[in-house]
Parts: structure tokens; sequence; C-alpha cells
């Protein structure tokens, strides 16, 4: 057995379940669930996951990515251009650029979104009656988009891991 190649192939996978993973369980547990909490306290809470979670998931990202580039080329069939032209090389640099521009989109979109909607003051976020203001439901609006944009790109990938399972 190759043990380099496992060891890349292992974080590889362990890193990806870790990105998504993070995407997967903030859509349809943490964010439902925060949702049911008073305003003030989802604005803690969420500031001190989003702390974290912008100290660790880049990197984590970052580094799926790298590892793909090494799993398709030092460990994989992708040894030249050529290679891109196979139905599995193909499906490689789809995945790779997806990877990529989902990185980007987390850092360049949602990231700006969630400032936003962490930066409207207390006081302009409710109305009177304690319903959302125009400017936050506007907000959430747009990160829920941007969220499930998100959530699009990482499904293609991983279908594009699947079909690379099979050769394609």
């Amino acid at each position: 057995m190759d043990w380099l190649l496992f060891a890349v192939q292992w974080l590889h996978v362990i890193l990806a379940i870790m990105w998504f993973g993070s995407v997967l369980y903030a859509d349809f547990v943490l964010i439902p669930a925060l949702n049911t909490l008073p305003l003030s306290t989802q604005r803690t809470v969420g500031a001190a996951i989003g702390v974290r979670a912008n100290r660790i998931i880049p990197a984590v990202a970052g580094l799926v990515i790298l590892l793909g580039i090494v799993r398709g080329t030092v460990f994989g069939p992708i040894k030249s251009l050529d290679a891109l032209t196979t139905p599995y090389g193909l499906t490689w640099l789809v995945a790779l650029i997806l990877a990529g521009a989902t990185y980007l989109y987390g850092v360049r979109v949602i990231a700006p979104s969630l400032d936003r909607l962490g930066s409207i003051p207390d006081s302009e976020a409710l109305n009177p009656d304690g319903t959302a203001s125009a400017r936050l439901a506007t907000l959430i609006a747009e990160v829920k988009r941007h969220v499930f944009i998100e959530l699009f790109l990482f499904l293609v990938i991983f279908t594009c891991m699947i079909l690379m399972r099979f050769g394609l």
C-alpha cells in the first residue's frame, strides 16, 4: 500500500467532509435553531461561531483544494494537459474549478453578506412590534440566497467526486 497516497486521500476526504459538513450543519441545524432565539442571543452566538469559523473553514477549504490537485496529478491520472480531455480529466477539472469558485464565493460574497447582516444595530433590526425591519428582512433573504447557491455548488462538486470514483 502507498501510505503517502493513503494519507493524501484520507486528509482530502476528512477535510472535505468538514468543509461541506459545516455548510450542511449550519444550513439545516444551526441557523434554524438560532432563529428560535431572541435577536440579541442570535447575534452573540452567531458572532462567536463566525469568529471561529472564519479562522478554520478557509484553511480547511484551501487544503481540500490543494490535496485535490495533488490527488489528481501526483497520485492520479492527470499527468499532462491531454489528460484533461478524458472523461475523468474533465470531471476533475470541473470539480477543481467549482471548488475554487465555492471557496471564493464564501470569502467574497457570503462573508460580506453576513458582516452586513451583523452590522445592523439592534435598534434598526426590529420594528416596534418585534418583527424584522425591511432592512433586516432584505439582508436575511440575501444571505439565504447566497447560502442556497453555495449548497448547490457543493452538491455539484460532490457529484463530481462520485463520478470520478467510477472513472468518469
